[in-house]
């Protein structure tokens, strides 16, 4: 076991030890206003007894299974009621233990015992308001005291061993009712018991008492409620701030099992289903198009698919000088090296200007401009991208020839029930194709039909090479070589 984890656990019996200080402190007082010091060490005897001696017995019986988890002797889910019902359980321990301490006082001045200071025996009515006050104010404050405890043994397990309540019996309005019908009717119990038992100065004496008490021990209560009930709230308030932030890595410890705990079990729930839809969005938007994949998780109908779209759009085709020769004589880790070095020089281009990677074959590649991603000036884009590939391929051992047509296409999703494709269909697709490969016939790298210049405009050193048929097209196709400016 770390030294942390036995520094947790200590702290549960400091505070299974605060009703002990607590009633140190009162006795204090009780010897100071009936003017004998010397009661307060028989007081104090029978304090340790009862609430050191015998709540410290409890305790170590209620922390026992935890303990045992950080040793690693159990698994946390034979824990986890353990952790659950820590504050209820401690409560209770206290509660069994107070009760008697305090009849034991109450009761003993009647028969001749009062631990050592003149008193004046209290009237029944007054000894079993008092009794019952005193003791739910300490069974309140056991449970909130270790409720505030119980948030950071939380934290503790889950920051080291990952582990959260998941279980969530208990319910908030419960504990919040608790405490708010407490500190509502304690006082008036104790006043209408005074007010049934004396009379005259005693009655103003015992009332002025009881009145203090209970506006310090509310005072007391106050403090522990607010700290078992809003850290929590406090700090799901901080980790939704976080998420608003962008971070996705931030996960909180579930630390009570009621309306609050489940809260923020879903709220982690909630980060892990944005991590993942980030982690699809990252992913496999480097197989399929971002802007493909954003659109089908976008799809408030949850088609499943992308929506068919016509539109003009410009496209281009490249491949590798040479590659059916270069692959032959390597082998094949070395031409996978190579066309990653490739892509990994010529695809940020082609994102930079805006065009969507559509479809990748060994050292071919297929790039749009305009559809899926929308774009104005898209034969211009697809102009300037050619023209920085083959400056960003300037010392490389190959090049790359590139074909660009512009043109109306229409991009769907083809496939099956279970298996889907997104792909531009059309013409223009298939000009673009050929024309790429009539690179070899004019010996450039970069060639362009009639239609993506005029669509690009100035500004670009376009060469007219003439008209040329195209396979699988019917007339003639005028293309352009574009040289760097």
């Amino acid at each position: 076991m770390t030294a942390a984890s036995r520094t947790i656990l200590r702290r549960y019996y400091l505070a299974m030890s605060v009703p002990f200080w607590i009633d140190i402190l009162t006795s204090a007082v009780y010897a100071a206003i009936n003017a004998h010091p010397l009661s307060l060490l028989p007081l104090a005897a029978v304090s340790a007894v009862f609430l050191l001696f015998g709540v410290a017995l409890g305790a170590r019986r209620l922390i026992r299974p935890i303990e045992r988890f950080l040793e690693g002797e159990v698994d946390f889910a034979s824990t986890e009621a353990a952790v659950t019902s820590l504050p209820r359980r401690s409560a209770i321990v206290v509660g069994c233990l107070y009760g008697p301490m305090l009849a034991l006082r109450l009761l003993a001045p009647r028969y001749g015992y009062t631990f050592g200071a003149t008193i004046e025996v209290s009237a029944w009515i007054d000894t079993i308001c008092s009794f019952f006050v005193v003791t739910g104010f300490n069974i309140v404050l056991t449970f909130f005291v270790v409720s505030a405890y119980l948030d950071g043994l939380c934290g503790h397990l889950f920051a080291t061993h990952r582990v959260n309540i998941g279980a969530f019996r208990g319910a908030f309005r419960r504990k919040v009712g608790l405490a708010v019908l407490f500190v509502a009717f304690a006082a008036m119990t104790l006043l209408a018991g005074d007010i049934a038992s004396y009379e005259g100065p005693r009655l103003l004496r015992e009332a002025s008492v009881d009145l203090t008490a209970s506006v310090a021990g509310a005072a007391v209560i106050y403090y522990w409620i607010s700290r078992a009930l809003t850290q929590p709230i406090d700090r799901l308030d901080h980790g939704m701030a976080r998420v608003a932030d962008g971070d996705l890595e931030v996960r909180l410890p579930v630390t009570s099992d009621d309306e609050v705990g489940r809260a923020i079990s879903g709220f982690n729930d909630m980060v892990d289903g944005l991590a993942e839809r980030r982690y699809l969005r990252d992913t496999f938007g480097k197989y399929v198009p971002e802007s493909v994949f954003t659109a089908i998780l976008e799809d408030q109908e949850r088609r499943g698919r992308v929506a068919d779209r016509l539109a003009e759009a410009t496209l281009m085709f490249t491949d590798i000088e040479g590659f059916t020769s270069l692959s032959e004589s390597l082998p094949p880790p070395e031409v996978a090296k190579i066309l990653n070095t490739y892509y990994a020089t010529i695809v940020p281009v082609i994102h930079r200007h805006r065009g969507v990677i559509n479809n990748c074959i060994g050292d071919g590649l297929f790039a749009s401009f305009n559809l899926p991603l929308p774009l104005d000036d898209h034969a211009a884009a697809a102009l300037r991208a050619a023209l920085e590939i083959q400056q960003a391929l300037e010392g490389m051992p190959f090049r790359t020839r590139v074909g660009i047509n512009t043109g109306p296409v229409i991009g769907l999703s083809i496939g099956t029930s279970n298996w889907l494709n997104y792909t531009l269909l059309g013409d223009a697709v298939n000009v673009a194709s050929r024309v790429e490969q009539l690179n070899k016939q004019f010996d450039s790298l970069v060639l362009a039909t009639e239609s993506t210049v005029r669509a690009a405009g100035d500004g670009f050193a376009c060469v007219r090479l003439g008209e040329t048929g195209v396979r699988g097209h019917r007339g003639e196709v005028v293309v352009y070589r574009v040289d760097p400016a």
